[in-house]
């Protein structure tokens, strides 16, 4: 999309949930305050991506569970980090199902077999022998990058 696309979204719009998620960096501010003084009074917010800086120029702050909104320019603006921590037995139910394959395969295979093999668990490799490994990650740090696949085939990865 483009800004005047988002504005003329914004505008219409009761509620905004802004999901961006670029791995590695912060979220974009793609809707400004005035996008914002746009909208009618008592219309919603929702930052998803508040993990990652936000996606709302307005979203100035964290909310938590027990303090979850705040308004400004008469817009209600819920910017909870770690959303699924409201319902706790049920997000963990949810990230146990999605990862305990991969554990399997780890447990069975040793980690590096297993990464080898396997592209989702080569791309979720963050740190390896001293090394950052997730590009996007080691630039925004200025730390040295080097590609997990490189470092595993490598005879000197050190557990």
């Amino acid at each position: 999309s483009n800004p005047y696309n988002i504005a003329e979204a914004v505008k219409e719009s009761d509620l905004v949930i802004g999901a961006v998620l670029i791995p590695g960096a912060k979220a974009p501010k793609l809707v400004t305050e005035e996008m914002i003084q746009s909208m009618e009074p008592g219309s919603v917010v929702v930052d998803i991506a508040i993990d990652q800086g936000g996606i709302f120029e307005t979203t100035d702050r964290i909310t938590t569970h027990d303090n979850p909104t705040y308004e400004k320019h008469g817009v209600v603006h819920y910017a909870v980090a770690n959303m699924p921590g409201a319902v706790p037995r049920t997000s963990t139910l949810a990230l146990t199902n999605v990862t305990v394959p991969y554990a399997v395969q780890i447990a069975n295979k040793g980690y590096k077999e297993a990464c080898l093999g396997n592209s989702a668990l080569l791309k979720g490799i963050n740190t390896l022998d001293g090394y950052v490994t997730f590009e996007a990650v080691a630039e925004a740090h200025g730390v040295e990058y080097k590609g997990a696949k490189e470092l595993l085939e490598a005879e000197t990865v050190s557990c």
